[in-house]
Formats: structure tokens, C-alpha cells, sequence
């Protein structure tokens, strides 16, 4: 792995991610309409957490970065107001303080907490790779089960909906044009940086996906 480019690294950690279980199991329309909303309330926790991701990767002074950081800054803050819309638009009760942090989803704020800690100290170009990185995975994410709630006209929810795809449209190819000549380097460190957030994301879904749908997974 050691000799990947960093743009390289990106498109192969996705790849990879792209084909967890349990995209692989929304895709294949294995998980019934009935049975979706299930991970709403861990999904509004996680909304919640990405929050500081997103703030601390946009927490950028430099003169050069500090205008299109802000930019980004504005356009993805606020999204769980949406993840909440959609516990209520399923019948579900309002997210509580308790549910935030609740033993079971502990799994959600491990992952959470590695992710964060990879800001700590970090320089103007780390906080762009990792948003860089997070939103490579996000659109991946988002699209797969965007996909589902178009097909099965679940036109009721937010946060897996067209206000927040749109939202999210064209915000990898604008980090990766600031990115540059960074993104054919392979600076171990930026590298270490893109690994943890792909697998910090990966075991979230994966260990939350057999949380909630066992069955459907397995058999993807």
C-alpha cells in the first residue's frame, strides 16, 4: 500500500468501501421498505458527531484555503436538522440527549472519535484530505441509499433525499482541484490519514448494518 499515490489511495479505499455488505445488500433491494428506517436513530446520532468532523476539517486560517473552507463550512452544517426531520417523518420518537450517548451505539462514537482525533494538531492540507476523504466516502454513502429512496418513493425523508444529494453534488471534485499535485504524492502520513477515516466509516457501517439488519446481510 505503500506505493499508492494519494489520489490512488482515495479511489481504492472507496472502492472497497463501496462494496460493503451493506451497500451491496440496498442495492440489491435485499432490505424491505418496512425494515429501512430501522438505523434512522443511530444514523441521527452519527449526524449529530459528523457535525464535528466537518467543523474541525474547515478549521482552516490560511490565507490561501481559508475563504473556500468557510464556503464548505456553510454549505454542511446543520444537515441532522434533516436526520431528525426523518425520525418524525417515520413515526419514531424525537433524538434525546440520551440516545446520543447510549451503550448501543457506541460502536457509532469509537468510529467517530478516531475519525476527530486524526484533527488534532493537523495542518491546513491534513484537514483537506480527510474532508476530501470523508466526502468521497459520503458520496457513496448518500447515493447508494438516495438510490433505494428513489426507487421505492420514500419522497418523506430528508436526509437520504434530494435536498441533501444536491447539497453534497460536485464538493469531491472541488477538494480534490485544491488538492492538486498533493493528490499524486504519496506523503505516508496523508496516506495514514485517508486509511483511517476509510476504515474508521467502514466498520461503523458494517458492525451497524448487522446491528440492525443481521439477516439481510449476511445474505448479501
Amino acid at each position: 500500500m505503500t506505493t499508492d499515490t494519494l489520489g490512488a489511495r482515495i479511489d481504492r479505499r472507496a472502492t472497497t468501501y463501496a462494496d460493503l455488505p451493506v451497500f451491496r445488500a440496498v442495492r440489491a433491494d435485499r432490505v424491505p421498505v418496512e425494515r429501512f428506517p430501522a438505523f434512522f436513530r443511530e444514523q441521527a446520532v452519527a449526524a449529530r458527531f459528523f457535525q464535528d468532523l466537518i467543523w474541525a476539517a474547515t478549521e482552516i486560517h490560511s490565507p490561501e484555503l481559508a475563504a473556500f473552507a468557510a464556503a464548505h463550512r456553510k454549505v454542511d452544517s446543520g444537515h441532522w436538522k434533516w436526520s431528525e426531520h426523518d425520525l418524525a417523518a417515520t413515526d419514531q420518537a424525537a433524538l434525546t440527549i440520551d440516545d446520543c450517548f447510549a451503550i448501543e451505539f457506541l460502536e457509532t462514537r469509537i468510529q467517530m472519535g478516531r475519525m476527530l482525533a486524526v484533527f488534532h494538531d493537523a495542518t491546513p492540507t491534513e484537514r483537506l484530505v480527510a474532508l476530501c476523504a470523508l466526502e468521497t466516502a459520503g458520496t457513496i454513502t448518500l447515493g447508494t441509499l438516495f438510490a433505494y429512496v428513489q426507487r421505492h418513493r420514500l419522497d418523506h425523508v430528508l436526509y437520504l433525499g434530494a435536498p441533501h444529494v444536491h447539497i453534497e453534488e460536485n464538493q469531491v471534485e472541488g477538494l480534490r482541484d485544491r488538492l492538486g499535485a498533493t493528490l499524486e504524492a504519496g506523503d505516508p502520513k496523508l496516506l495514514g490519514i485517508v486509511d483511517t477515516i476509510f476504515d474508521a466509516l467502514g466498520c461503523m457501517f458494517a458492525r451497524g448494518a448487522l446491528h440492525h439488519w443481521p439477516d439481510l446481510v449476511e445474505a448479501a
